[in-house]
């Protein structure tokens, strides 16, 4: 196994971990543990970071009491990129979390990192069994040898292949005169993450196809997530961000942007969708089962059908997808043709 090469990002793997431990029940931006004996908010946590991380890890290893397969674990930590707020957590995994313990009697708990650097470093040292990954950063993890295994692509609609495009966007009303990629030479730009498919890689394909280079031919500023990219751009910090279709809708509804504050001025070719990825340390049996549950029953129409929400709308709109397509459906192969088109550092895996 090739030893993981993220040395440049590891101060922020170490430093930006953030532990939700989470309940379907819950709803505030307080969490309870099953037992009803802890509480961890998102401020304290920040300080506990470590130690919560580490029990949690240490629950999912053992493994004892699951009543479904005592062989299972009784919980799994599920790493998220760019989620800061507890109580949107919460509310977002809430379908997902019932879901997990009807069927494999799992409590499923959180922790939250500003960088994927931060997701594969804590998924490497055990801190977190499950991670949603971008596709460049899943490909960045199986590359640098990190045991994984893809046990389901997350869809916005039912009976899709999950894919989604990369955005540019602009605030109209700021900057009037920026109409293209080609003119974002000079600007002030806002991508996601160094290893964000749709917050880096694609748009630097996009801005070397107009004759500007990502790392010279702008001021590049990383805001963290798909979602801060547009929100920045709206509050006038960046002149040109890089959002993506999944993640741009949301800002304003649940961060009350205007629509007339964005505009879009470019979008990518399609992007494979982005994998949920367990670890290797799990059970076979359990990644198995989790593929299978995840895929058949962890969509929308099943959440509303059962009680977890009221509606499939209702259902789509507090997780922020559908549901789970099979991975065998992914093809990851145009990110490595982009990586030898961009030559971006952080395709060195």
């Amino acid at each position: 196994m090739r030893s993981i090469r993220i040395s440049k990002w590891v101060p922020l793997a170490a430093a930006a971990l953030l532990t939700i431990s989470a309940v379907a029940a819950c709803s505030s931006s307080s969490s309870t543990t099953a037992g009803g004996a802890a509480t961890t908010n998102s401020a304290s946590a920040a300080a506990a970071t470590s130690g919560s991380a580490s029990a949690t890890s240490s629950a999912a290893a053992g493994g004892t009491g699951n009543t479904v397969n005592p062989t299972w674990p009784t919980s799994v930590t599920l790493g998220e990129v760019g989620v800061a707020n507890a109580t949107t957590m919460l509310q977002t995994l809430a379908p997902l979390q019932k879901l997990l313990k009807a069927k494999m009697d799992l409590t499923l708990n959180v922790v939250t990192g500003t960088s994927y650097a931060a997701m594969i470093e804590a998924q490497e040292s055990g801190k977190a069994q499950l991670v949603e990954y971008g596709p460049f950063s899943y490909e960045f993890a199986v590359h640098n040898g990190v045991k994984i295994q893809n046990v389901g692509l997350v869809t916005s609609a039912p009976n899709t292949d999950g894919g989604y495009w990369s955005l540019g966007v602009v605030d109209p009303q700021r900057t009037p005169n920026i109409t293209s990629l080609k003119d974002a030479a000079g600007k002030k730009v806002c991508f996601s993450d160094p290893a964000s498919t749709s917050g880096y890689l694609y748009p630097s394909f996009g801005l070397l196809q107009a004759g500007v280079s990502p790392t010279t031919g702008v001021t590049p500023v990383f805001a963290g997530n798909d979602s801060t990219t547009a929100i920045d751009v709206a509050q006038g910090s960046c002149q040109i961000g890089f959002s993506n279709t999944d993640n741009l809708p949301p800002i304003f509804t649940q961060n009350h942007i205007s629509k007339s504050a964005i505009k879009i001025i470019w979008k990518s070719s399609e992007i494979p969708a982005s994998p949920i990825a367990a670890s290797d340390s799990l059970p076979a049996s359990f990644r198995s089962a989790l593929e299978n549950i995840l895929v058949t029953d962890g969509n929308s129409a099943y959440f509303a059908a059962h009680g977890y929400c009221s509606s499939v709308a209702q259902c789509t709109n507090i997780t922020g997808q559908y549901g789970f397509a099979p991975p065998s459906e992914a093809n990851y192969a145009p990110i490595l043709q982009i990586c030898a088109v961009t030559k971006s550092s952080s395709c060195n895996v």
